[in-house]
């Protein structure tokens, strides 16, 4: 069963499993190993309570034995101190009483099963009895097995009667070797056939409980990575369709809360822009008014600081745009061979300014469908952000290659490269570390455009060693 060994469905099947297993466990230990013992012990019990209903009867004693005799298949006797034979009965005895022919023919002294009393009896006494009396001894009562051979043990019971009379019972116990043989035999095919069936309903019923709890689960990740229009499975239980309200409640509220951080961006960074223009407008006309002093250096500083703010303030907007869907994208058949070689000539200059050699490896006319207008802005913010980072002396290189049905392109540096920590959170906006930049939305930016794009994306950087950001598109 293809699934994480700490999953739901698979903790739910090994309970099932291991619950099945217990109980047939129990179930060979019950009918084979403590078979035999548990049988002896309840034939013991039995001929006790049969025994304590002889002695119990006050009236008609003889009746009792007779019916105790007959019902259960045991010989009874009724003894003095030295053997001699008061009353006996076995389970024949009543048929002498029932058939007056077989008294009448032979008499009542040949009769074995008479109940009167007399100085002789034509029972004769077990051949055993002397064993017997002398296992009694002075106890209240005994009880023991006499074993013969594997087929069949003989159960004694003797008790002393409050008038000194003895009562003897014994009764054939057939040994049950074979009967565990065949129960083994059975269980063997029962444990097979329960353990499969085991196996089954266990992975049905896991797979039954888990599948609703999984799909909230990969609902909640949706919900999570901002997709609000989604719908929560009902109708398996009370508890997950509590849940699933639940859930469904939260999402409406963040869906809301979101919809007015994006509105909220989205109209100050617009009213941002108007008092950055004129600052920076005033701030030049200072510069080119006042000449070479002081002051014209301070609006220097006004003006560079401006031109920051303003970036800042159309990335916040641009992204705000992407969040919402308010950007639209234009897909087209474009040649994202020819946007890199553009791309790569636009920072030239910077990299000669930084001593920083920037290389080529871009296959000539490379063509995805794509929004030319936003690859555009992937290119500049990914070499951008490569330049930034590139100490003086160092390299990049952007990279146009065709692998399998897409188009690759990369861009490599040997900068400063990213942190293990740090890597998972480097496309997160506002998240600000030594690759990300000075306002944290240059890769969130490119990860809402290449994601608009269905484009597989990535970074592989070691912190010391550079790092290289890629994308892929499919190739037309």
């Amino acid at each position: 069963m293809k699934t994480k060994s700490r999953s739901i469905c698979f903790k739910l099947w090994t309970y099932f499993t291991v619950f099945a297993v217990v109980i047939l466990a129990v179930l060979w230990l019950m009918q084979t190993v403590l078979l035999e013992g548990f049988y002896d012990v309840m034939q013991k019990e039995h001929i006790k309570r049969l025994a304590d209903e002889i002695c119990n009867t006050v009236e008609n004693k003889e009746l009792a034995i007779d019916n105790v005799a007959e019902k259960n298949s045991i010989l009874v006797l009724l003894t003095d101190e030295k053997g001699n034979i008061i009353y006996s009965a076995d389970e024949y005895s009543p048929s002498y009483n029932k058939n007056s022919y077989e008294y009448e023919e032979h008499g009542w002294d040949k009769n074995p099963y008479r109940t009167a009393y007399s100085e002789q009896t034509y029972r004769h006494l077990p051949e055993h009895y002397d064993d017997f009396l002398e296992r009694l001894g002075d106890n209240k009562s005994i009880c023991y097995t006499i074993e013969h051979d594997s087929k069949s043990n003989t159960l004694i019971y003797g008790q002393r009667l409050n008038d000194g009379s003895i009562l003897y019972m014994n009764t054939s116990v057939g040994a049950i070797g074979s009967a565990v043989s065949i129960i083994r035999f059975q269980l063997l095919a029962v444990t097979l056939l329960s353990l499969a069936a085991g196996f089954l309903i266990a992975i049905f019923i896991s797979k039954r409980f888990s599948k609703p709890i999984s799909q909230l689960s990969e609902q909640s990740l949706k919900m999570a990575e901002g997709d609000f229009d989604i719908s929560f499975g009902k109708g398996f239980c009370a508890e997950t369709d509590k849940l699933a309200d639940s859930l469904a409640y939260a999402a409406e509220k963040i869906s809301e809360t979101d919809k007015l951080r994006r509105e909220l961006l989205a109209n100050v960074s617009h009213d941002l822009r108007t008092p950055l223009t004129m600052i920076k407008g005033y701030a030049e006309l200072i510069r080119d008014m006042d000449g070479e002093d002081s002051t014209s250096n301070d609006a220097e500083i006004i003006i560079r600081e401006a031109d920051r703010l303003s970036l800042l303030v159309n990335d916040i907007l641009d992204y705000s745009k992407l969040q919402s869907g308010a950007a639209g994208f234009e897909f087209e058949k474009i040649n994202i061979s020819s946007l890199a070689d553009t791309a790569a000539e636009r920072f030239c200059a910077v990299c000669n300014t930084k001593n920083i050699d920037i290389a080529k490896e871009i296959a000539p006319y490379k063509y995805v469908t794509a929004d030319e207008k936003r690859i555009q802005q992937v290119f500049y913010n990914l070499i951008s952000n490569a330049v930034a980072h590139t100490k003086e002396g160092g390299s990049i290189c952007i990279s146009v290659v065709e692998k399998n049905e897409c188009i690759r392109t990369e861009i490599r540096d040997n900068g400063e490269g990213i942190s293990a920590e740090e890597l998972p959170h480097i496309w997160d906006r506002y998240f600000t570390s030594k690759k990300v930049g000075t306002n944290g939305l240059g890769l969130a930016i490119v990860k809402e455009i290449l994601s608009a794009h269905a484009s597989d994306f990535g970074v592989e950087s070691k912190e010391g060693a550079g790092s290289t950001f890629w994308f892929e598109l499919k190739k037309c």
